[in-house]
């Protein structure tokens, strides 16, 4: 969650200050560990209630499983896939664009 803190004062100093972010923390990770990464995503997207911070937080979610080089739904993503559809409604830009990109990703038709 620190990344979020004070971000818009970071985000001010460095235009790519989310990716810069998301690659420190991927930047050393196996399939495995991207794998096992995921459900802190998902957790963090639960607790955001800004579009521009979903909307970065669901592309860094589609690296997780790039990086996991998988299609596997996680169990954790599984189980909270429809509360967090729900959430995720709130915010249009992020549901129209990555959260798509997700759902295409996985191959997930709902």
């Amino acid at each position: 969650m620190e990344v979020y803190e004070e971000w818009q004062d970071k985000l001010d100093k460095d235009e790519w200050y989310f990716s810069n972010s998301f690659e420190s923390i991927t930047k050393e990770m196996t399939s495995e560990e991207a794998f096992n990464y995921i459900p802190n995503v998902i957790e963090i997207l639960f607790r955001l209630d800004d579009d521009y911070l979903v909307w970065e937080t669901l592309y860094f979610l589609i690296e997780l499983y790039g990086i996991a080089d998988t299609t596997q739904i996680h169990p954790s993503l599984e189980s909270n896939w429809s509360v967090l559809t729900t959430h995720i409604k709130k915010f249009n830009d992020s549901y129209a664009t990555p959260f798509k990109e997700l759902k295409n990703h996985l191959r997930i038709r709902k």
